[in-house]
């Protein structure tokens, strides 16, 4: 590993962080940080900085799924120890042992290296992912580093990772970052990341171990482009999302949602074919991130197309399984023409699901796609989405062609009796959160609303347009639009489900 003198000027919010660990000797340090504040350079140099004081040492780089380190963590990762010098295939190896090409050997061999991060002086940093609960074990580490940790599961993350956060060795009793935890987010969006912005109070009540710091963008605007900030505002799909993942503002917490038994904890899972994803690990590209990724789709069963028309086109793919309704995937189009946004769909759709055996849909949409394409024509947006997807290959069966309009009361009374989990009639909902990340949100911050037919959902923002749309209601449509249609029969047996208060959990 090359000792050449580097000049590195950190910003403010860096420099901190810096201090916080080699001045106030602070091991556990969380940094709530806007995107392009610079989290990505940090990381790399505390990374570089536990590898440089502890050689030969093993470390855990955590991601809450092995596919979001692969996709997101590792390409940053690399880019910011470019900047410190330090290059792939010279310095470091990824997925492989680096013995062949002379490295030191670690204190503590791993029984496999599609996972580590081997330096030249024999230091390696293990990719622990969360949803993996056997990814950390075994190991035992001198330091943690975090990256989007808003995403963790706080229990998982203390029994995989932090218990492993214990190894010794009397060469390296004087490092600074011996047992260091670094944790880097930008500000939650969802329920989910309560635990990160928690750690805040912690750090108050414990100054001499814990710092918290939290920084904007601003903070490092002469590292970025002088148009990069208007750029961001005008494409954010709306202030909310620019002022948490640029300003870092934390967003209000809705209190009348449309989804008021929506439970982070009870429907939200992850369920990455781990085995595979740490196959391509060394030579991977975003191709292979196709749905040979996904563990929780099921061979032999349809999947169920789901379509929200309007000014932005939005689809979300599940099975309807014997024992639960599994939401699997997100897409959406941009809004150009109505028949790119459609191809472009498609397109997605079909690149993503090649791999998948039974070629089957069943389609559902929103009256929408009961309206003509063209004047003059009886073809409906309907009819023009089978025929794109027949063309790939696929057989649909549409299941919304003619079909009335769903009343929204009935869909929030359905929607939340199935989340409830207190009929055993009704099926569960579970919702892959690495798959729907969009959806989740636009699930999460869907306000309701009296009107005269009862519970409204709040469409506001879909008229906003200045607004971009995969944040609004849109993917939330799509979601209650085959759930209303295969379970609306059940709301009839229900002899209390128009009670609200039952439905509210009052």
């Amino acid at each position: 590993m090359s000792d050449k003198f580097l000049r590195v000027v950190l910003n403010a919010a860096q420099a901190a962080a810096v201090l916080a660990v080699t001045v106030l000797k602070k091991t556990k340090i969380f940094l709530e940080w806007g995107r392009g504040t610079g989290k990505s350079f940090i990381l790399a140099f505390f990374m570089k900085e536990m590898v440089k004081q502890m050689p030969q040492a093993s470390f855990a780089l955590v991601g809450s799924t092995y596919q979001q380190i692969l996709s997101r963590t590792l390409p940053s990762t690399k880019k910011g120890l470019r900047v410190l010098g330090l290059y792939e295939g010279t310095d470091y190896v990824v997925g492989k042992n680096g013995k062949r090409y002379g490295f030191a050997e670690p204190l503590y061999t791993p029984d496999k290296w599609d996972n580590i991060i081997h330096f030249s002086n024999g230091a390696i940093f293990q990719m622990v992912n969360l949803d993996n609960p056997n990814s950390g074990r075994g190991l035992n580490s001198f330091g943690i580093i975090g990256d989007e940790a808003a995403l963790f599961d706080p229990v998982k993350l203390f029994n995989n990772v932090k218990t492993t956060n214990r190894a010794v060795e009397a060469r390296f009793k004087d490092a600074s970052l011996l047992g260091a935890e670094v944790y880097a987010s930008s500000t939650p969006l969802t329920k989910k990341g309560k635990w990160f912005t928690d750690m805040e109070d912690v750090a108050k009540k414990k100054p001499k171990k814990y710092a918290f710091i939290k920084a904007s963008a601003l903070i490092n605007k002469l590292n970025l482009r002088k148009e990069w900030f208007d750029e961001m505002k005008d494409e954010s799909p709306s202030d909310l999302i620019y002022d948490a993942e640029i300003r870092n503002i934390r967003p209000t917490e809705i209190q009348n949602g449309f989804y008021l038994q929506l439970k982070p904890k009870r429907h939200y899972y992850t369920a990455y074919d781990n085995e595979y994803l740490e196959s391509i690990t060394a030579d991977y590209t975003m191709a292979h991130l196709n749905c040979r990724q996904d563990a929780d789709l099921v061979q032999g069963h349809p999947l169920i197309l789901s379509i929200d028309w309007g000014v932005f086109l939005s689809a979300v793919v599940s099975q309807n399984l014997p024992q639960e309704y599994r939401v699997l995937k997100e897409f959406w189009a941009s809004q150009q023409s109505e028949t790119q946004d459609l191809e472009d769909l498609v397109n997605d759709f079909d690149e993503y699901y090649k791999p998948f055996l039974k070629k089957v849909i069943h389609l559902y949409y929103g009256h929408d796609g009961n309206a003509k394409f063209k004047k003059g024509t009886n073809e409906t947006y309907g009819d023009v989405l089978v025929k794109l997807l027949q063309e790939k290959g696929w057989t649909v069966y549409n299941k919304s062609k003619h079909k009335p309009v769903a009343p929204h009361n009935d869909k929030f009374i359905l929607v939340n009796i199935m989340l409830k989990e207190t009929r055993s009639r009704f099926k569960k909902i579970r919702i892959n959160e690495g798959n729907c990340p969009d959806l989740i949100l636009s699930m999460e911050r869907a306000e309701a609303t009296e009107g005269r037919n009862g519970i409204q959902k709040v469409k506001k923002d879909e008229k906003n347009a200045t607004m971009k749309q995969q944040h609004t209601t849109h993917l939330s449509d799509a979601f209650d639009i085959p759930i209303y249609a295969l379970f609306k029969e059940l709301l009839k047996k229900e002899k209390d489900y128009w009670d609200f208060n039952v439905i509210v959990g009052k």
